[in-house]
């Protein structure tokens, strides 16, 4: 009689236990499971490039003498590939963002 009573009790307490959790379910998950993904805006627009910039900067590189270095201005930020004169490598940099007023990516290479 004990040993009914003592499983009806553990029954009754195993029971009481999930209904005060939420029957199992972890509430978390379930709020993660129904959100919806945030879209990603998409564009047409090609963007846009000062027709200046490129023949500014590369005047000023070749006045310094540094032929061997192209601009690519369909990047963001303007980019200057091509090769230097050992040691001459932050002065061409420098010359470049000089001339283009504003930070480029550099990816000049020395000699």
């Amino acid at each position: 009689m004990k040993i009914r009573i003592l499983i009806a009790i553990g029954l009754l307490s195993l029971s009481l236990g999930f209904i005060g959790c939420g029957g199992g379910a972890n509430a978390n998950n379930a709020a993660v499971a129904t959100a919806t993904p945030t879209p990603v805006p998409k564009t047409t627009e090609v963007a846009t490039t000062d027709p200046t910039l490129k023949p500014k900067i590369e005047d000023a590189l070749k006045k310094k003498g540094y032929t061997d270095v192209t601009v690519d201005t369909s990047t963001t930020p303007a980019t200057i590939r091509g090769t230097v004169p050992k040691g001459k490598l932050q002065d061409a940099v420098q010359t470049a963002q000089e001339a283009a007023g504003k930070p480029i990516k550099n990816e000049l290479t020395e000699k």
